[in-house]
């Protein structure tokens, strides 16, 4: 009886609670929210070698592009891009969709290392739609750990052994633009 009455007790209102309807959203007659602005943050002209292999996986075909080299210029940041990278994309066999999964390095003119993930889709023009990532310990570049950046992808130059891409990225206007450390300084 005692396990009866602790079932009754701690179950049957947790029940309830999950079988509840969930309200919408969005509600009918109400305004659709204002998209984030958006804020330039560089463009950049990446170096790639032609695939080096193809091979299958269990999700799709895996493609590997070497990157080795480029720049990169920006109201706030601009170098080069390092001879350290690739592109590891991968194709869905239902789609023949292609989604790059790249990891590479900038340096800022200034010296600072800053690595770079980006991933996303291929469009019906051959562009890639792209998320990136960013992570640095350079104080002057750490507000880059903490955005949310988007990029368009669209390839400018091809010769039997390389292409040229060209990567325009922004993030979102109301992304920190600088870091307040635990003992109090700021950068930049």
């Amino acid at each position: 009886m005692h396990l009866i009455n602790i079932f009754i007790i701690f179950f049957i209102p947790f029940l309830t609670v999950t079988t509840a309807q969930i309200p919408s959203p969005w509600i009918p007659g109400h305004p659709t929210p204002e998209a984030p602005g958006l804020t330039f943050l560089y463009t950049s002209y990446v170096v790639c070698l032609n695939p080096l292999f193809q091979m299958q996986g269990p999700t799709g075909i895996r493609t590997a592009i070497p990157i080795v080299g480029g720049n990169f210029t920006g109201p706030r940041l601009h170098g080069e891009i390092l001879d350290l990278g690739a592109d590891w994309g991968e194709t869905d066999p239902q789609t023949g969709i292609f989604s790059a999964n790249t990891r590479y390095n900038f340096r800022t003119h200034d010296g600072a290392n800053i690595y770079l993930q980006t991933s996303g889709p291929s469009q019906a023009d051959g562009d890639l739609h792209l998320r990136a990532i960013f992570e640095t310990g350079d104080k002057n570049y750490y507000w880059l750990n903490n955005i949310v950046a988007i990029g368009l992808l669209h390839q400018v130059a091809k010769t039997d052994t390389d292409f040229t891409l060209r990567i325009d990225v922004w993030h979102i206007s109301t992304d920190r633009n600088s870091t307040t450390f635990v003992n109090g300084t700021t950068y930049p």
